[in-house]
């Protein structure tokens, strides 16, 4: 019984499955357009801001110093960088010198911006490791496809299961040309979320040892 319905399911062939590796890839290639724009306006001049931030405390600036990250945190509109808030952060706790506290300080913003950053992250590594394995099922659906016709047309012969079977290849070819984008892009994204999580490491113990250091 089972394996009748599952005939009747396979004899649909593989043209839909190939609809839906379109549909997949569609929407893959849109979140890689949404995160390239949301890492472009978050890390918009952040070297500008890095070394200014560097140059006012180094100078004793500290009002500057606030200054300068509350400003940039105001201009950042649904595309936060990880140093920004970390540096408000800690800059608004002049007071403590603490390294345990100030370290705290300024890890939990980044880690609440993170969630931000790796947005849709997932999606696209599913899409990478999946859509191979959705073109194979449209392959075995066409190639099942492709022996039940010439059970039912023997005179077809070899010509009708090789015209099949070509045409259910053309799945697993779709399949992986559409995880090879979303594989790129994720490896790239991800790349540069561990980028940035270094910078603003790097910028928040310059920040902690001064504001433990300053006098």
């Amino acid at each position: 019984m089972m394996t009748k319905l599952f005939l009747g399911f396979s004899l649909l062939g593989a043209e839909w499955v190939m609809f839906l590796l379109i549909l997949i890839s569609l929407f893959s290639v849109t979140l890689m357009f949404e995160r390239a724009r949301f890492y472009g306006a978050a890390l918009k001049n952040i070297e500008e801001f890095r070394k200014k931030i560097r140059d006012a405390v180094q100078s004793g600036e500290w009002d500057r110093a606030r200054e300068i990250a509350r400003h940039r945190l105001n201009e950042q509109v649904g595309a936060l960088d990880l140093e920004t808030p970390m540096a408000v952060a800690l800059l608004e706790h002049k007071g403590e010198r603490e390294a345990k506290v100030l370290n705290e300080v300024g890890n939990d913003p980044v880690v609440r911006t993170r969630i931000q950053w790796e947005k849709n992250l997932s999606i696209l590594a599913t899409v990478g490791n999946n859509a191979p394995f959705v073109g194979l099922f449209g392959t075995v659906l066409g190639i099942i496809k492709a022996f039940h016709d010439l059970s039912q047309q023997a005179a077809g012969g070899v010509t009708t299961v090789m015209s099949g079977v070509s045409e259910a290849l053309v799945a697993t070819g779709v399949g992986i040309l559409v995880a090879i984008p979303a594989v790129v892009a994720y490896n790239i994204f991800q790349r540069r979320n561990k980028t940035a999580l270094m910078q603003a490491e790097s910028l928040k113990s310059f920040l902690v040892a001064q504001l433990i250091s300053r006098k």
